[in-house]
């Protein structure tokens, strides 16, 4: 459930000093439309000109800090829900290098999210997808070959080699190259 907007509405513009806690970027995008709604509505902006200036500089100010919280925090829900699909973030290598230290956060969760996966999602596409999620934390993490055989993760990909769909096989393989390869040797691997 989403959180309510507080009926409180800031007088003439100013700061709000809310209470709620917003889950993610979405929930503060729709709070604060929302509010922009209600201060229009109250003829708390006089004119289209206040509201677009309003507007512009919450464009400016939030801009940057959106595109990264937004892309690893939607790519973090993604794996916690515990279903992948092929999105654009995966194969998106500038994700990976801007965000990659971003998995070291809560003693690696979202890489062992990925290992449980190999061994226990029923879809041959989320395994697929973790198979080559883990081969782009390998490949962009300064220690990701060591992380990846210290979580064990050789044993659980090597299983899949032999999987029934075409489409792990190949990710698994990748997977298996640049674990064995490293970064370094392993950058002229085909995506």
């Amino acid at each position: 459930a989403r959180p309510k907007v507080q009926d409180t509405s800031p007088v003439n513009g100013e700061a709000s000093v809310s209470k709620t806690k917003w889950t993610n970027i979405d929930d503060v995008l729709n709070g604060l439309v929302e509010w922009l709604c209600a201060q229009y509505q109250s003829n708390t902006f006089y004119q289209i000109k206040d509201l677009l200036e309003a507007l512009n500089q919450l464009e400016g100010g939030l801009k940057d800090n959106i595109k990264k919280l937004n892309s690893f925090e939607k790519y973090k829900q993604e794996v916690l829900s515990r279903h992948l699909d092929w999105s654009p973030i995966h194969k998106d290598l500038n994700f990976w290098r801007e965000n990659v230290m971003n998995f070291e956060e809560n003693n690696f969760e979202i890489l062992r999210v990925l290992l449980t996966l190999l061994d226990q999602s029923p879809d041959p596409r989320t395994q697929a997808v973790a198979c080559f999620d883990l081969s782009q934390f390998i490949q962009c993490h300064p220690a990701g070959r060591v992380i990846v055989t210290d979580l064990k993760a050789k044993e659980r990909v090597m299983k899949l080699l032999n999987h029934e769909n075409a489409e792990v096989t190949k990710n698994a393989l990748l997977c298996i190259q640049r674990l064995f390869l490293g970064a370094k040797y392993a950058s002229f691997l085909q995506v």
